[in-house]
């Protein structure tokens, strides 16, 4: 899921420049309340050029500036779900890869987080093994802790963690989430899910290794299982 990695590269930009967390958010939803993409490199640039008439923080101005600096290498040309959906994630992960550097993104030269696409190697069951792929062919299983196999086609139901405007996080059976996690793109016909209460049966389409080394599983809502009898 390239917007995912995307997130992830962005929030070690912001997360490098150690920019205050409370800033990005007040962005973020500055950004939610307009509902359009450009918003956001507007309002940076308005802060960035004049913002000494309120913000009277050179500190707090460098924040700005990091941020004007990050979102522009990393979200320019996306559209606002796209957009909104890879900050508010960008957002989430910069105070884990604070304290936990060595799980970012490694940056490159220019203090920037490499924006190069990574040759995206999907899990597999050995190193000649066959990689996973939705488009087709027998889909090789991954290694299991517990439960259900890492695979194109898995079925499982699992806690849903987090969400968003549009998307639901869910609990992979048998896996910490920060080793594995699914995601349920919202649409019409998505329930309300309650964070930390509901549960979602899906079934896996698709299978990605972030930077971090976390699995994301793309999924789908699945059938009801049929009742034996």
């Amino acid at each position: 899921m390239k917007t995912f990695q995307t997130a992830e590269l962005l929030a070690a930009d912001l997360a490098g420049a150690r920019v205050d967390h409370n800033e990005a958010q007040k962005v973020l939803a500055y950004v939610r309340s307009q509902r359009s993409s450009k918003a956001l490199f507007d309002y940076l640039q308005a802060v960035v050029s004049n913002g000494r008439a309120v913000i009277r923080s050179n500190q707090t101005l460098d924040y700005y500036r990091s941020l004007q600096n990050a979102c522009t290498r990393h979200l320019r040309g996306m559209d606002y779900e796209e957009l909104i959906w890879t900050l508010g994630w960008a957002i989430r992960l910069m105070r884990y890869y604070r304290d936990y550097p060595d799980k970012a993104p490694k940056r490159t030269v220019d203090g920037g987080a490499s924006t190069q696409e990574p040759t995206v190697q999907q899990p597999s069951d050995s190193a000649g093994g066959k990689t996973q792929s939705a488009q087709g062919g027998t889909p090789a299983p991954v290694k299991s802790v517990s439960g259900i196999a890492l695979q194109v086609g898995s079925v499982f139901t699992g806690k849903v963690i987090e969400d968003d405007e549009n998307y639901f996080v869910i609990e992979v059976p048998g896996y910490s989430s920060d080793k594995v996690i699914a995601v349920l793109k919202r649409d019409e016909s998505t329930p309300k899910f309650v964070v930390n209460k509901d549960s979602a049966r899906v079934e896996v389409t698709g299978i990605r290794e972030a930077r971090s080394g976390r699995t994301i599983l793309d999924v789908r809502r699945a059938p009801k299982a049929k009742s034996k009898g």
